[in-house]
């Protein structure tokens, strides 16, 4: 009986040891503390983004910009668009309808630079071109399974699929998952990111970053699953502690490892024990975490930054954005990492000039933070 107790001793202290070894990121989303991009860029680069007839951006419906060694790609809801480095246009690729290679909407993209691939995310299935615009290839996982998010890293297509109403002994859950796709679209693996059994649902964010590329390891932070609809923040039926919504992990082994936990102030639950703030993306570069989030506590979700410097130790939470103090615009609503190189960020802004006669394609600003 010693022994026994013993042994569940040490299980248990190893145990404490181990959840103490991950490192918590503290976030008051009570304060206000702005940060200028001088403090964490040490260079940003201005783009002008070409106007022509087929290269027509509203800025609202960008969901995702991804640079190559000559290009960049910038995604709208219902096409990707192709500029040079020096902002001329390219070519757009894809188009709207149902038949092969079109699509009512795209979600995200991917690249394989190497190969010149483009791998779009049309929410149910894949669709591959290259980069002249080619239709090389499309499928679907199977039925009923949602592509939330996409990225190409280390010769692999990796994607998280989320599955709605699956059955087992203990009833009706919904699954989400990574999975690992070969060049002919063919699962070769999977992890199971979280199985919760509740009613059907959805994600609110329409930019998921959720699989990250940084300094040779992939990084996935994903909050996607929320009760229903109706279960808001302020319904008490929301059940907060079925979401994992504060740990960003690494994929190591086919496995998820917790890399880092996000220590919100009262764990983003108001007096009545409602949860009323909701993560949406969180990044990380070789020194910063920035996490993007909804504030739910007023009438109005509210789009909140935060940026966190693990260097100085010090965290800056700002309920309208980064200031540009560098090209001396007004503040900005949002920085967003690339994917696939955390260490560079963007963001765009609109210059109308007094005698624009139609509002010209928004100016890509290319950032590279300090180290």
């Amino acid at each position: 009986m010693r022994i026994l107790l013993l042994l569940v001793l040490l299980l248990f202290s190893c145990g404490k040891e181990k959840q103490s070894d991950l490192k918590e990121i503290p976030v008051d989303f009570n304060q206000n503390s702005p940060v200028f991009l001088s403090e964490i860029a040490e260079d940003i680069t201005a783009i002008e983004l070409e106007l022509t007839d087929k290269s027509i951006i509203n800025p609202q419906s960008i969901m995702r910009i991804v640079i190559s060694e000559n290009y960049l790609f910038v995604g709208v809801k219902d096409k990707i668009l192709i500029f040079n480095k020096e902002g001329k246009f390219v070519r757009s690729i894809g188009s709207k309808g149902q038949g092969p290679g079109e699509y009512r909407a795209i979600r995200n993209f991917t690249l394989d630079e190497k190969n010149e691939r483009l791998f779009v995310n049309v929410w149910r299935k894949i669709i591959c071109y290259d980069f002249q615009g080619i239709l090389l290839k499309e499928t679907s996982l199977m039925p009923n399974i949602d592509i939330v998010d996409v990225n190409y890293i280390n010769n692999e297509l990796l994607i998280i699929g989320y599955h709605m109403g699956r059955e087992d002994a203990d009833g009706l859950f919904n699954h989400s998952a990574i999975y690992r796709l070969n060049d002919e679209f063919q699962i070769t693996d999977s992890c199971t990111i979280r199985k919760i059994y509740d009613s059907p649902s959805g994600s609110i964010n329409s930019s998921e970053d959720y699989i990250l590329w940084a300094d040779s390891t992939v990084y996935l932070y994903y909050n996607y699953v929320y009760t229903s609809p109706l279960s808001h923040p302020h319904n008490k039926s929301f059940s907060p502690k079925a979401i994992l919504h504060d740990t960003l992990y690494r994929f190591e082994n086919n496995k998820l490892v917790p890399e880092l936990k996000l220590k919100l102030k009262n764990d983003g639950m108001d007096g009545g024990g409602n949860l009323f703030i909701y993560l949406q993306n969180v990044h990380r570069s070789s020194r910063y975490i920035f996490v993007e989030y909804l504030n739910y506590l007023k009438s109005s979700p509210r789009f909140h930054c935060f940026c966190y410097d693990t260097k100085t130790g010090k965290g800056y939470n700002m309920s309208i954005g980064y200031n540009d103090n560098i090209h001396e615009l007004e503040y900005m609503r949002e920085i967003r990492p690339f994917n696939t190189n955390p260490e560079l960020f963007y963001y765009w802004y609109t210059h109308m000039k007094p005698d624009d006669l139609e509002e010209p394609n928004p100016t890509l600003y290319i950032g590279k933070l300090k180290k």
